[in-house]
């Protein structure tokens, strides 16, 4: 019983939090385009976004999730780490654009880590994209990194197979590191 409520929760809040995202998103595109069509053009694609996801809910609520660590969540913990980190250092340390160091980081993940583990670190090199203002420095880097790692721990069983994760995990992961840093500063 208390498994299951726990499974219902934290399928609410990936829910929940993935809205967030992507209501944000499209909310601060909003607020900073000038040209009409573009964002009308979002809440469109925001509208199917929303509704995809209240479908998809719909399947899940009944499908009972637990949420294990393991030896898995280690390594996706330690590839996410690596990767954000590695990324805003080729970023910002060695003056190579937010794009192709997200791409080198992508390529190495991709000829030296298994599948899975390839598009966890590829989603967490997003994060080391930011920019100054957003990521400031190298260990902010690795905490933003770190939360990338535990959203998709957290919520690979809930949304598995979803398109779109990757992009919305790291937006989500870069606004949680950003309301900790500014709590603590």
């Amino acid at each position: 019983m208390i498994d299951n409520f726990k499974s219902k929760i934290s399928v609410r809040l990936g829910l929940i939090a993935f809205i967030a995202t992507g209501g944000g998103l499209i909310i601060s595109t909003i607020m900073n385009e000038e040209s009409f069509y573009k964002i009308e053009i979002l809440v469109v694609f925001g509208i199917f976004f929303t509704l995809s996801l209240l479908s998809y809910y719909q399947k899940m609520k009944h499908k009972q999730s637990k949420i294990i660590f393991t030896k898995k969540s280690f390594y996706v913990l330690l590839c996410t780490l690596i990767s954000g980190s590695f990324t805003w250092f080729l970023n910002h340390k060695m003056g190579y654009s937010a794009v192709i160091s997200n791409g080198l980081v992508g390529v190495m993940a991709a000829t030296l880590l298994p599948n899975d583990l390839a598009g966890i670190a590829y989603t967490s090199s997003f994060l080391g994209m930011s920019s100054l203002a957003v990521i400031p420095s190298l260990p902010v880097a690795a905490l933003g990194s770190l939360i990338v790692g535990l959203v998709i721990v957290t919520t690979a069983p809930i949304y598995a197979g979803m398109g779109g994760k990757g992009g919305t995990t790291a937006a989500l992961s870069t606004q949680i590191t950003r309301i900790i840093l500014k709590i603590f500063s």
